[in-house]
């Protein structure tokens, strides 16, 4: 189950090491432009797709390990504004949180997803995200008490949760997810008609463009954790690689949501 690591320049010796066995067994690779971050990268997963049984899932935003995951007869989810696949931001299973509540975990991506919808300097004000939480709740309702992958809300579904509101501030940020609902950018209102069992997963959204690429980053992210929480169950690693993490990093509640999940990821 070792990895490889790096090589010594004076012996010629690979040297191993098992990420398992460290205290924190999270990695980042870091370099100038063209130094060969994401080729270390891949090098890493083939390295893990033959020494171990763990799961791997990519996030790929400029379509550059599709190449190696067909190679290794992985699956690639292509996801852009003309797709006919897709996931579901809204998709939660019941594990989807040790600690807190289900909802709670799920309520704080969803705070995360519409700060980037909104945009703008301030982001959301504590009464949005109140308005955000309630509505949250509510959609949720039917499928915690049944849980059936029918019933599983989407995006449309908050929308109407938040018209009905009584808020200025509801229909402040249902104007502002209706682009992403009833709009040309509706790919993510749909129910996820992605099998996501292979055991090698690359997530391909090079063709979200600019106004989509971050959001789909982080709905990705979710959906890693909802694979990640599943595999928890059955005592299964998973190794998540995400190319150009920093994307995450210039809103401050993506960037607060990120490394909450960073955190989660680890344990």
């Amino acid at each position: 189950e070792a990895l490889y690591y790096g090589l010594n320049a004076t012996s010629g010796n690979m040297i191993l090491a098992d990420r398992k066995k460290l205290k924190t067994p999270n990695g980042m690779i870091l370099g100038t432009p063209g130094s060969g971050k994401s080729f270390s990268a891949k090098r890493s997963i083939v390295g893990v797709f033959l020494n171990t049984k763990d799961d791997i899932l990519i996030c790929d935003p400029e379509a550059e390990y599709f190449p190696l995951v067909n190679r290794l007869e992985g699956q690639v989810i292509k996801i852009s504004p003309t797709s006919t696949q897709y996931v579901n931001p809204m998709d939660m299973n019941l594990n989807y949180s040790e600690d807190d509540s289900p909802l709670a975990l799920k309520s704080d991506f969803i705070l995360s997803l519409c700060e980037l919808v909104i945009g703008g300097k301030e982001g959301l004000q504590p009464v949005d995200k109140t308005v955000i939480d309630r509505a949250v709740r509510n959609v949720y309702r039917d499928y915690l008490a049944d849980p059936d992958p029918e019933k599983m809300p989407i995006l449309g579904d908050l929308y109407d949760e938040l018209l009905k509101q009584p808020e200025p501030e509801a229909a402040r940020i249902a104007a502002a997810l209706e682009l992403y609902v009833s709009g040309s950018l509706n790919v993510f209102n749909h129910r996820t008609n992605v099998e996501l069992s292979n055991r090698l997963v690359c997530f391909d959204i090079k063709q979200l463009g600019k106004q989509l690429k971050k959001l789909g980053m982080l709905i990705v992210q979710d959906q890693i954790w909802n694979r990640v929480t599943i595999n928890r169950a059955e005592k299964k690693s998973t190794r998540y690689y995400m190319d150009e993490f920093h994307l995450l990093l210039k809103e401050e509640q993506t960037a607060a949501y990120s490394v909450e999940i960073w955190k989660r990821f680890r344990k």
